[in-house]
């Protein structure tokens, strides 16, 4: 009888001894809660479908130890939607599902607990890649087409995203370009608004593109301007200087040509030249410039004795008048000059130069007229002053 009420007790104090170790732990290591945040992931699609839309995140309310509770990371939740029942594209509204590894964890709560799923039909094309080329070269740069390799991307998806695809780009930047470049550029598809499409596939993600540069040439037809040295013998000028062809087409590099307003000749020495020559001289063209018409012009310079002008007054004589009325002119004489050669000047008389005016089938009143003039041969009008006189017509 001893021995079973020995063994008894020793049962009771082991059932009390386990029962205090449960409470002594439980204090010290007490259940808790608190929300961890995961990302929502598709599990089990079938073959040739494709989520669509899908919330990014759920939040889960998991109770445990807090010894557990301390140890749960970031990444310990996964929560998963099991699609492997949907067989077509649609809507679905499915539950929301989760786990976490940690021993005595468990999840109280998700939310949401259900989401709605767009599924869509797996879809893939061939896109031509483009590209874009931004910023302006160096000057007397041209920038060639462009080649890309491959020249097509594979873009795939859901059926209605791949379906909005614009373009498939790259986007160079060519500015300060001095020699031909090659870079590796990502592919970028966009939609009709030019807005970049996420959740497809490009297959290759990047493309080699390889821009060519070359020295830019330009063509402009342009005046040629000869040039003449020296001084003509005493009493002579030169009266004449003209180049044949007149103007010539000139081409080379971009930025020598565009600031070629006019070509030069070499120069022609008329130190010792009388009278009218020709001779065939180079044009003075910028390094790397020809003109079409060839290397050289000619050039007829004229040296003729220096023309000496000389100043008369001159009444102003009316022409054309009907007797029936009187005209005044205001003023009613001008100043003109003549240039000519020296001789010819000298024996001019005043009254070999004549100004008028022409009054032709005027009523009374007033008005301006141009003064004419009429001067021998061998001498031309430099000046006259005024150009216009004022006439008032009056009946007798």
């Amino acid at each position: 009888m001893r021995t079973r009420e020995r063994n008894l007790y020793r049962v009771l104090s082991l059932a009390v001894a386990v029962a205090l170790w449960y409470m002594v732990g439980a204090d010290r290591n007490p259940q808790v809660e608190r929300t961890v945040s995961a990302e929502l992931r598709a599990r089990g699609l079938p073959a040739g479908l494709q989520v669509l839309r899908l919330p990014s995140r759920v939040e889960a309310r998991v109770r445990g130890p807090r010894s557990a509770m301390v140890e749960l990371g970031t990444n310990s939740l996964e929560a998963y939607v099991d699609l492997s029942e949907v067989t077509e594209p649609g809507e679905y509204r499915v539950p929301v599902r989760a786990q976490i590894p940690a021993p005595g964890v468990q999840v109280v709560s998700l939310e949401p607990d259900e989401v709605v799923v767009s599924v869509d039909a797996v879809a893939r094309r061939q896109v031509p890649v483009e590209v874009d080329l931004q910023g302006s070269p160096l000057p007397g740069v041209v920038v060639g087409q462009p080649s890309v390799q491959p020249g097509r991307v594979a873009v795939q998806g859901p059926r209605s995203l791949v379906q909005q695809v614009q373009r498939a780009w790259v986007a160079v930047d060519v500015s300060g370009l001095r020699a031909s470049l090659t870079q590796s550029l990502r592919v970028r598809v966009v939609d009709a608004s030019g807005a970049e499409l996420a959740g497809l596939a490009v297959q290759p993600q990047n493309v080699q593109v390889t821009v060519p540069v070359g020295e830019g040439t330009l063509t402009r037809t342009v005046p040629v301007v000869p040039t003449v040295t020296g001084q003509p013998p005493p009493g002579l000028s030169v009266a004449l200087v003209e180049a044949a062809p007149s103007v010539v087409t000139v081409r080379g590099p971009q930025d020598l040509v565009v600031n070629l307003s006019v070509v030069l000749t070499e120069p022609v020495d008329v130190s010792a030249v009388e009278g009218e020559v020709r001779r065939r001289v180079r044009l003075r063209l910028p390094p790397r410039v020809r003109a079409d018409e060839g290397s050289t012009v000619s050039v007829r310079v004229a040296v003729l004795p220096t023309p000496v002008s000389r100043e008369f007054a001159v009444v102003v004589r009316l022409r054309g008048a009907s007797p029936a009325v009187e005209v005044a002119l205001q003023p009613s004489a001008v100043r003109v000059a003549v240039v000519g050669p020296k001789e010819a000047v000298e024996r001019l008389r005043a009254d070999q130069v004549e100004a008028y005016v022409t009054l032709t089938g005027q009523e009374t009143g007033s008005l301006r007229l141009p003064v004419r003039l009429e001067v021998p041969e061998g001498v031309v009008v430099a000046w006259l002053d005024p150009a216009e006189v004022s006439v008032t017509v009056r009946r007798r």
